[in-house]
């Protein structure tokens, strides 16, 4: 027989995505925008057409490391907790460790299921996209 806490927490989770994953979807750590006139920021978006799903990811950059990070993401559950996870994952980091970041560690970090491959792809994207701006204008 199922206990109180695990029928509360199958209501919370009715789809039975990985912890990590809906922690991440409710909490949304860091989600939003930096106000418009923040400098040093530098924003990267991806999309994938045949989910639907965008992902923004903007990081205020001080010599060469990202010293804040916010996303805004339109998709499932998981495209948000990739965006919440790359957000918090890249503070401290410069740009060559921003590079080495892809949609196989992504996976693993998050245990996103193959189903949702496309969500840890969409990440490396938005990622790449920053990194390309980075190294085009380095701040």
């Amino acid at each position: 027989m199922e206990t109180l806490a695990e029928t509360q927490a199958a209501a919370a989770n009715p789809f039975n995505y990985g912890t990590q994953i809906w922690a991440l979807f409710r909490l949304a750590p860091r989600a939003g925008r930096f106000p418009p006139a923040t400098p040093g920021v530098v924003l990267g978006k991806a999309g994938t057409p045949a989910a639907h799903s965008v992902l923004s990811l903007a990081l205020q950059i001080d010599d060469g490391e990202v010293v804040d990070a916010r996303f805004q993401a339109y998709g499932c559950p998981t495209s948000i907790a990739v965006g919440a996870w790359i957000a918090d994952w890249a503070i401290g980091k410069r740009v060559a460790e921003l590079a080495a970041l892809t949609a196989t560690r992504l996976r693993n970090e998050l245990e996103i299921p193959d189903e949702r491959a496309h969500c840890a792809l969409l990440g490396e994207d938005a990622l790449r996209a920053v990194v390309a701006l980075m190294k085009q204008e380095p701040l």
